[in-house]
């Protein structure tokens, strides 16, 4: 019985920050231009219950729930996201439902390319063909308001052999969105079903991974938390991006690595093992992000059980990165194997005869140098600007990017002075490294996309923040031992801090600051 009244207590307190969280959201609207008519009633709906479904399952007064309540944020609010999103509104999404709907075909290698998927599948096409905002300048976009999108039928595929021309493997990280699309299909036949099932899927399979993550970690849940509930990863996981996967398995990787740094106990080869497997996996989704694999190494040797767990490392670590390059490299060696179609052999030689932007960038070294600067110094910028606008194809709400910004801004210093952790400067070194090596891995790669920069052009634009999550879940090990050193300076003593309180605080800033945003977002996407 007084388990069952305290149960009842917190609900109360939980539904009185939801009111709290309404108000402020009704407040914030006033900044976005709109017609009060337009009030997307069913869509309040949704939000109104996925905040009331999160307060009742997450436990946001027991500091000891910090994996448990992550999950439930996530699950809870991403769905909203998933449902109030418009259809191919999210970041590159015809391009990932294109993959995901292969994949639930069964299709283990890719059978034929975007432009011919149209002719291939009838689903792919009657959703290119649904109207959208950004992607044609359409008066409106399809969402559930869409009695057309809403009329839709499942279709199967059919792979005509005029249209198929079989390449490399189809990428892994689509298995939880296709998932998603099979589960809806045999439960529906609505379009719109296996639609935003294959989204949900995608969803949850990163809720997971955030999960694990804080389950495994020692000294770094706090952490893990909150850049795992960042306002723009369950923005962009409720769509059919792979981002779901190279978030969550950083904040995995991360996860391991503050473990490795803890020394409550000595890195086995195991652990390494599992470590390096994890960074492999980054190769399905963020290809350059599997330097992380190399991280442990810039640890001192006393770190490791012993010294044949640090030499065997540096295999471990070599097997990792082989894998990577044959992933990569699938469609040449396939080529040169035979088991490519002819016409995707003649695409790829194609490819290969167009001018290398890499030879140009050598040739013209000042220009490069100048590039490199000009992109790198906006690498701060375009973080801020993820966690300011979370959501780039929303309309603005100024009030609502101050809100992100301040808090955002607040729970980094009060995370950073949550880890207690010593991190050895050769491993900050090995992080700065890493990062400079995989920022101009990106520019590089991003240099490649016409659409975003052509040789001549003084900065790789580009560059989205979401690119440098890896780094932003390592800034509290930066910031924690300048913050506690000023802290101290100020107070001459050690700073004292009340931890159970700072993270009921933290849950509760979190909950308010994403429902928020995903309640703006009912209003933007009209």
């Amino acid at each position: 019985m007084n388990r069952l009244l305290k149960n009842v207590v917190e609900l109360k307190k939980n539904y009185l920050l939801l009111a709290f969280g309404i108000i402020i959201m009704l407040v914030s609207q006033f900044s976005l231009q709109y017609r009060a008519a337009l009030w997307p009633k069913l869509y309040m709906l949704i939000a109104l219950i996925a905040g009331i479904l999160t307060l009742s399952f997450s436990r946001l007064s027991n500091p000891k729930k910090i994996a448990r309540n992550a999950f439930v944020m996530i699950v809870f609010l991403g769905i909203a996201n998933a449902l109030i999103l418009p259809v191919r509104q999210n970041l590159d999404e015809n391009t990932h439902y294109y993959h995901a709907l292969q994949v639930s075909d069964g299709k283990i290698r890719n059978q034929v390319d975007e432009k011919n998927f149209l002719m291939v599948s009838p689903d792919f096409l009657a959703i290119t063909k649904l109207p959208s905002k950004p992607g044609y300048g359409s008066k409106i976009n399809t969402n559930l308001y869409n009695k057309d999108f809403l009329a839709l039928k499942n279709l199967p595929s059919e792979y005509k052999s005029e249209y198929v021309h079989v390449e490399g493997f189809n990428n892994p990280a689509y298995i939880p969105s296709a998932l998603g699309i099979k589960f809806g299909q045999l439960i529906s036949g609505k379009l719109a079903v296996s639609y935003y099932m294959g989204r949900i899927f995608n969803l949850i399979f990163y809720a997971i991974l955030v999960f694990l993550a804080i389950k495994i970690s020692k000294n770094y849940k706090i952490q893990l938390f909150a850049f795992g509930t960042l306002p723009y990863t369950l923005w962009i996981t409720a769509g059919y991006s792979y981002d779901s996967s190279y978030y969550g398995l950083v904040l995995l990787v991360i996860a391991q690595f503050a473990n490795f740094i803890d020394r409550t106990s000595s890195i086995t080869m195991k652990k390494m093992i599992f470590y390096c497997f994890t960074c492999f996996l980054l190769v399905f989704c963020k290809a350059p992000m599997v330097l992380l694999a190399v991280l442990p190494l810039f640890l001192p040797k006393r770190f490791f059980k012993n010294i044949k767990t640090y030499i065997s490392s540096f295999f471990a670590i070599g097997f990792s990165g082989v894998l990577g390059i044959l992933w990569i490299g699938q469609n040449t060696l396939l080529t040169r194997l035979g088991l490519i179609t002819k016409r995707a052999a003649e695409a790829n030689m194609a490819d290969a005869d167009t001018i290398s932007r890499l030879s140009y960038f050598i040739n013209h070294p000042i220009y490069t140098l100048e590039v490199v600067l000009r992109s790198l110094s906006d690498v701060l910028a375009t973080i801020m600007g993820s966690i300011q606008n979370p959501q780039p194809f929303l309309m603005k709400s100024e009030t609502l990017s101050f809100i992100n910004i301040v808090v955002f801004l607040f729970l980094l210093i009060v995370i950073s002075l949550l880890f207690h952790s010593i991190v050895p400067k050769t491993a900050y070194l090995g992080i700065l490294g890493i990062f400079s090596v995989v920022t101009l891995a990106v520019f590089y790669a991003i240099s490649g996309d016409d659409r975003v920069f052509k040789l001549g052009d003084l900065n790789v634009s580009g560059v989205q923040g979401r690119y440098h999550f890896y780094i932003l879940t390592m800034v509290p090990m930066f910031l924690s031992p300048v913050l506690n050193k000023v802290f101290k300076t100020f107070d001459g003593e050690t700073l004292a801090l009340n931890e159970e309180k700072l993270v009921l605080l933290i849950f509760k800033l979190v909950f308010i600051t994403t429902w928020i945003n995903t309640c703006v977002a009912l209003f933007g996407y009209l």
